[in-house]
């Protein structure tokens, strides 16, 4: 039986990644290992899920913003076509009661920011909650690591 390793990284580390200043706020926490291995069959014919891996808090003080999200930079095997990305986030939930637009469709992220959520103003943070999905990779693929980065940007009118 051939094994299959297909590895796909997060280079989000668990923690916690954030920007402010007195007005705005944007801070990403990974609320556990963001790591998929497919070893058998079956892991590249389905989807995988990890539940709440990702919440991402934002306020922003003065002016409504929008939250992107998009892949940053990739390392994979030798063979591997950049053009299509296997990498979904999907929203779960939210605390706030100033979101507006909120994308609650699955979103594959490509290397062009895809809007999240877009938040009104605010004194209080809200937290967005979001599942990480590895879309099937099928057989197309070649084996090997693969690591890919989620650059998430908050933005104002």
């Amino acid at each position: 039986m051939r094994l299959f390793l297909l590895t796909y990284l997060l280079l989000l580390s668990a923690g916690s990644i954030y920007a402010q200043n007195s007005n705005n706020y944007l801070e990403v926490n990974t609320n556990t290992g963001l790591n998929f291995t497919c070893n058998d069959p079956s892991d590249l014919e389905n989807d995988q899920t990890i539940s709440g891996a990702l919440t991402v808090r934002v306020r922003s003080r003065n002016n409504s913003c929008g939250v992107y999200a998009k892949i940053s930079s990739f390392i994979g095997p030798p063979g591997f076509s950049t053009t299509t990305y296997p990498i979904q986030l999907d929203y779960t939930s939210t605390n706030s009661n100033r979101a507006n637009g909120i994308n609650t469709n699955p979103i594959t992220l490509t290397t062009t920011n895809q809007l999240l959520f877009q938040q009104l103003s605010s004194n209080s943070v809200f937290s967005y909650y979001y599942n990480l999905i590895l879309k099937a990779p099928g057989y197309t693929y070649p084996l090997g690591h693969y690591n890919f980065v989620i650059l998430f940007t908050m933005t104002q009118p």
